[in-house]
């Protein structure tokens, strides 16, 4: 006794295209999610640890190399230097006092500081410190070990990120 299954070359052909198309396309999209991911969530904690506006430590990250199909990999570029206090005024929100001794920006109190502008054309805030020639600095926000920290924090869980995050595309795919 023989059985018959009508349709099983268009299931294998649809299979192989399973595997040959939606697989990679799966990992792809969701590489460059939890990278995305990774991205908004450690500039939101840097943010919000350092006392600066999301906004301005987001626009010191950014996914430069997306995932492709051919090659699965993504590359985040993240600024890591000090951040200059000027940085600060770019949200409009945040207001800067200024008075006898020094300035205070967002929650930033810098004494012996001032605004000033300078022979490049930017505008930035100085602080003396001490009474040698050239004892005038820019004030800067160290920012490095936080978003160092942060990101290695983000993406301590990457396998297991991963891995969820492609069973949901794959679901997706087979639907």
């Amino acid at each position: 006794m023989s059985v018959k299954v009508d349709g099983m070359a268009e299931l294998s052909q649809n299979i192989a295209k399973l595997a040959k198309q939606k697989v990679p396309q799966a990992a792809r999209k969701s590489i460059n999610r939890i990278a995305r991911q990774a991205i908004n969530g450690a500039t939101k904690t840097v943010a919000k640890e350092v006392g600066v506006p999301t906004k301005t430590i987001r626009s010191r990250a950014k996914l430069t190399k997306k995932a492709e199909n051919r090659s699965l990999t993504a590359r985040i570029n993240v600024i890591r230097s000090h951040m200059p206090a000027i940085r600060l005024l770019e949200n409009r929100s945040t207001k800067i006092w200024e008075g006898r001794g020094g300035i205070v920006v967002g929650k930033y109190a810098i004494k012996r500081g001032f605004k000033q502008k300078l022979k490049n054309g930017r505008t930035h805030l100085m602080q003396r410190q001490g009474k040698a020639r050239y004892s005038i600095d820019v004030v800067k926000i160290p920012l490095s070990a936080s978003l160092t920290q942060a990101f290695s924090e983000q993406l301590k869980d990457y396998q297991k990120d991963i891995r969820n995050e492609l069973s949901k595309q794959l679901s997706e795919a087979i639907k």
